[in-house]
């Protein structure tokens, strides 16, 4: 991918390699380091870098365009030759994209601040997203052409879309690494330690896993006993507290969080300003304890499927289905919350606690079921956990945004579960 692939709208051209950019770029780079991109500003590069503020304007419009120009960069640099894509599907193509894996570890290792700030604004600042699309687009397709030729050869098993397994995949190793580089997972402490729990989800998603284990003579209520489980601890709210959240969930049904104004939850909820300041800090602060009611119940929920007959393929599927299937209301608060977490700090602290409490459930699910013979061998619990729920929540992130190959987001529910079921419990 070529450093003119996508426009930038600078007071004149650039080819990324004058004294100036290269300037901007380091000192933008050691920044992200030290800051994420939403608190860095343009009077700190030029500090940094020991630049005029005409030196950085006559590139660069903004710090965004900054970080559009380095994402270009890096990515021409380790893709730019022998790409996945560049490989007819086939063996040829599995090698190089093992290899590409291993030059993706190299980039989020060496360059993670960067890599980062793209995940975290690519929602929200379109010259971002055109960026990071055209390679990630790039290898979406070409995983899903090679799905496509293991199924026609016969190797791989038939499922859900192969476009639409590709999506999952690539997504799901952009979060993974995500939270790696960010270390916001006690799981997946370093991009390295998702890396076996990604090939073997891969290996899942395309081939079906290992064969489910024979049955075995195991009583459904010893095993249920053994897996820790989650009790709804509801917070109790005053009548009036409840009605600005119920306020604000009826208006996510329509508009996203950042046009939600507190004028417009109070007109809604038929309270006073001052009502809604002595409960709530801000508007962020109210959609924080509404998440964090969306979460409580999903973590809730996440505790039947430890006292189902597990074993049973159709009935675990079944209640990982359920898991999934949120009602309209939760799921405009889902819908916000899955792209708004990286950049608001009050939110991210609830969303990882609500991350973690989910693995911490199903590694005790899997570790209590291997060892009973009901599921599969695999990676170490804990990271094998993070790795699937984390794959499955940027999953849902990409679908409920109406990503390419992800917009019908039943069939997404219904890949997902599949995908949940397998990685435990094998194929059948």
């Amino acid at each position: 991918m070529s450093e003119g692939a996508f426009t930038r709208q600078r007071p004149r051209d650039f080819d990324g390699t004058t004294a100036a950019e290269l300037a901007v770029f380091e000192a933008t780079e050691e920044l992200l380091s030290e800051t994420t991109l939403q608190d860095l500003t343009v009077a700190q590069i030029l500090e940094r870098g020991g630049l005029s503020r005409a030196n950085f304007y006559h590139y660069f419009a903004n710090k965004h365009q900054v970080l559009v120009a380095m994402t270009s960069r890096l990515f021409d640099q380790v893709y730019g030759q022998d790409a996945p894509w560049d490989r007819s599907p086939g063996r040829g193509r599995a090698r190089t994209m093992g290899a590409s894996l291993e030059q993706t570890l190299r980039l989020w290792s060496v360059h993670g601040p960067v890599i980062c700030a793209v995940v975290e604004h690519m929602h929200g600042e379109p010259a971002v997203a055109r960026a990071w699309q055209p390679t990630y687009q790039r290898f979406q397709a070409a995983v899903s052409e090679q799905i496509e030729h293991e199924r026609v050869a016969g190797r791989a098993s038939a499922g859900p879309p192969a476009d639409m397994v590709a999506a999952m995949l690539i997504g799901g190793v952009e979060r993974a690494l995500y939270v790696g580089s960010r270390g916001l997972d006690p799981r997946l402490p370093t991009v390295g330690d998702a890396v076996e729990s990604l090939v073997a989800l891969n290996d899942i998603a395309i081939y079906g896993g290992r064969p489910a284990p024979p049955a075995v003579l195991i009583g459904t209520r010893e095993v249920n006993e053994r897996v820790r489980t989650a009790v709804l601890q509801r917070e109790s709210r005053s009548e009036t507290a409840q009605a600005i959240l119920d306020a604000m969930r009826e208006l996510l049904l329509v508009h996203p969080l950042a046009d939600l104004s507190v004028a417009k939850i109070i007109e809604c909820a038929s309270v006073s300003r001052a009502s809604f300041y002595f409960y709530f800090r801000n508007r962020d602060d109210a959609f924080t304890a509404l998440f964090r009611e969306a979460a409580e119940r999903m973590v809730a929920s996440m505790s039947e499927i430890a006292h189902a007959r597990r074993g049973d393929v159709a009935l675990v599927s079944t209640a990982l289905r359920g898991w999934l299937d949120l009602d309209e209301m939760t799921t405009s608060v889902i819908r916000n919350a899955v792209h708004e977490w990286p950049r608001r700090p009050e939110l991210r602290v609830q969303y990882l606690a609500a991350m973690g409490g989910l693995a911490g459930h199903l590694q005790s699910i899997i570790e209590t079921d291997r060892e009973c013979g009901l599921a599969t061998p695999g990676p170490p619990a804990p990271q094998f956990a993070a790795t699937l729920l984390w794959m499955v929540e940027r999953t849902v992130a990409g679908s409920l945004a109406g990503e390419s190959h992800l917009e019908d987001f039943a069939k997404v529910k219904s890949m997902l579960a599949q995908l949940l079921s397998a990685a435990i419990y094998g194929r059948p």
